[in-house]
């Protein structure tokens, strides 16, 4: 009998104690900004815990940047703009960062540890071929509309599978990551839960979702209430006539929806004002080349104080002219966070200007490397044949000089390359040239082509960053050097990337290896370096020119890792195999790898990391405060 009384009372201690912690979380408080306080006591929003999902998404240390990279995380503080400035019209690179949420993520810019992030969590089953996600209950859109799988559906059915939005489903959805590979499949569960099924084993699929091309959930994830008004299917083309004559179209529904559509890396144009997001801010106002962003009223996350996030009010960005306007904005003090512009060879002027400025230097990991790149798909037939011929892409690494590249413009923050030859060979290089049939010179000493022409060479620079342009200067005079007769030419960014998918360019300097994509040291080389190759292979032989079976390789190795599992044997074994088929052929003239970048951040700005990715600084920009 005492016992019994014993089970009894220690049953009730522990019920009452469930029930009281059950209660207490059943009450707990959010917070929110003074900003939006002030909208709900004026009606104007429902309370910050009407706004929330029932599990938001907590923030705290480790979680959007490892412990290791930022070490002393902290509770933020509300408040504040964020200055910032771009280069090209429509396009804020820091500001599309800062706002990019996939619908899975991990600390850093990495794969392990993923977790849901606009999806609550998720199950694989089936030897990959099974992915089953839950959304977040009463996560919403910018605008307070709720979130569930009708948007999923409409996604998938609508657009993704309608002939008029997407002649074929993108690769990012096929087996092996392929355009010829089998399609995903789509089911939907109930109102948050939903399944994609492979025919096939497809364990990069994960990464795809994660972090592959800088993801956002605008893959698989749009405003179904929103967009419906410009589609066909849920709306008449009577109603979407006068739409449709405004913008200039007859009965092209299918322009209209792509005007009103916004995926993640078109939401700093001036024109998505308007369209709903679950991004951390919001652009409210764009006008003379300042682009405004004010926090999202519904943004998920919160911090471990229970605080809703961001922390940081607005963010305001300004375009400017170019890189060195963007530096030189930052050095005048009009500047709180840049990470797109900076470059090692400006730190002089940084630690010169910094304090007085308002600034300091956050000296992280570039996600990206530099390198040479000789287009081998030219319209010239001569210069194909030079070009293609790998002996002539070994000869043009010997003659890098990259320890005077080091010293002079990284100042010793970089590494020689792995991906390719790092030698400096004057000598070399000259005899390999000599073999492949380019003997002969002119009076000035420079080599002629098999058709008696001089070997001359067109580089053209973009200078998206402030260290393209002196390197391409250097390589010219390296080029020279051999007796290739370069010239440079520096151009607007947008007219290079018109020029380059229009194959229009003959050779250039410019990022290689973006840890942003899984095939950076394999197939995506041959989107500068072979744009018909690539015109061929994505739109599946219908465009562009056939790729030799050396190039055609690589998509062979970046097809077998696709269906592996990100970070396992097989898939290190194949990567491998993507690093030695880059060593052979030398796709690409790696120029320098594992570059330093010095990230200006604003003197007064908390939980900005010590170490890692200076890209994934800014990528987990939510978390980041003013203290002062």
């Amino acid at each position: 009998m005492k016992r019994l009384v014993i089970l009894i009372v220690v049953s009730l201690i522990v019920s009452l104690s469930f029930i009281s912690w059950s209660s207490v979380f059943a009450q707990k408080k959010y917070r929110e900004a003074p900003m939006l306080t002030e909208l709900v006591k004026q009606g104007k929003l429902p309370t910050v815990e009407q706004r929330l999902p029932e599990k938001p998404f907590v923030v705290g240390p480790g979680v959007l940047i490892s412990k290791r990279d930022l070490p002393d995380w902290r509770v933020g503080k509300y408040g504040g703009t964020l200055r910032n400035v771009h280069t090209v019209a429509d396009w804020a690179p820091d500001v599309f960062c800062m706002n990019n949420e996939p619908l899975l993520i991990a600390p850093g810019i990495g794969t392990s540890g993923i977790k849901g992030n606009i999806v609550e969590n998720f199950e694989v089953r089936d030897n990959n071929r099974v992915f089953t996600f839950r959304l977040r209950k009463g996560l919403k859109w910018s605008d307070g509309h709720p979130v569930t799988t009708e948007d999923i559906r409409f996604t998938y059915e609508d657009v993704l599978l309608n002939e008029k939005l997407n002649p074929t489903l993108p690769a990012k959805f096929r087996v092996g990551k392929d355009p010829k590979g089998e399609p995903m499949k789509l089911e939907i569960i109930d109102e948050l839960t939903f399944r994609i099924t492979f025919p096939k084993p497809n364990g990069g699929f994960l990464r795809i979702l994660t972090i592959e091309n800088w993801a956002g959930y605008t893959d698989l994830l749009k405003p179904a209430h929103y967009l419906k008004q410009f589609h066909i299917k849920y709306t008449p083309l009577e109603k979407l006539k006068p739409l449709l004559e405004k913008e200039g179209f007859k009965e092209e529904w299918w322009k209209l929806f792509d005007l009103k559509d916004f995926i993640n890396f078109e939401q700093t144009q001036a024109k998505s004002i308007g369209f709903p997001v679950l991004t951390p801010w919001i652009l409210v106002k764009a006008a003379g080349g300042v682009y405004e962003w004010e926090r999202n009223p519904y943004y998920f996350k919160v911090d471990i104080a229970g605080n809703q996030l961001p922390y940081i009010d607005r963010i305001v960005s300004t375009l400017v002219q170019d890189v060195e306007m963007a530096n030189m904005r930052a050095l005048t003090g009009e500047v709180d966070w840049m990470r797109e512009g900076t470059s090692l060879i400006k730190v002089p002027l940084y630690k010169e200007y910094g304090e007085k400025a308002g600034f300091r230097i956050a000296l992280l990991d570039n996600h990206a490397t530099r390198a040479f790149y000789l287009n081998l798909t030219y319209k010239d037939p001569v210069w194909r044949k030079i070009v293609q011929d790998v002996r002539f892409r070994r000869a043009i690494t010997l003659a890098i000089n990259r320890k005077e590249i080091i010293d002079s413009i990284y100042y010793g923050f970089v590494s020689l390359p792995e991906t390719v030859p790092s030698e400096y060979n004057i000598a070399e290089a000259n005899k390999l040239l000599d073999q492949i049939g380019l003997d002969k010179r002119d009076q000035e000493g420079y080599r002629l082509r098999p058709d008696g022409k001089v070997l001359d060479m067109l580089i053209e620079c973009g200078a998206q960053a402030p260290d393209l342009l002196p390197l391409s200067e250097l390589i010219t005079e390296y080029l020279k050097n051999i007796g290739i007769k370069a010239s440079l030419k520096r151009i607007d960014p947008q007219l290079w990337s018109q020029r380059n998918s229009a194959n229009e360019i003959q050779a250039t300097v410019y990022y290689c290896h973006d840890l942003g994509w899984d095939n950076s040291f394999t197939s995506r080389v041959v989107e500068v370096m072979g744009p018909l190759w690539r015109a061929w292979y994505d739109s599946g032989g219908k465009q562009g020119e056939e790729p030799p079976a050396w190039v055609k390789k690589a998509y062979e190795i970046d097809k077998k890792r696709w269906e592996s599992v990100t970070g396992s044997e097989e898939y290190n074994r194949l990567r491998r195999d993507g690093l030695s088929w880059h060593r052979q052929y030398i796709p690409i003239i790696t120029i320098v790898e594992k570059i330093k970048l010095p990230m200006i951040v604003s003197a007064r700005l908390g939980n900005i990391p010590k170490s890692g990715q200076a890209i994934a600084a800014n990528f987990s920009a939510e978390q980041i405060f003013f203290e002062k």
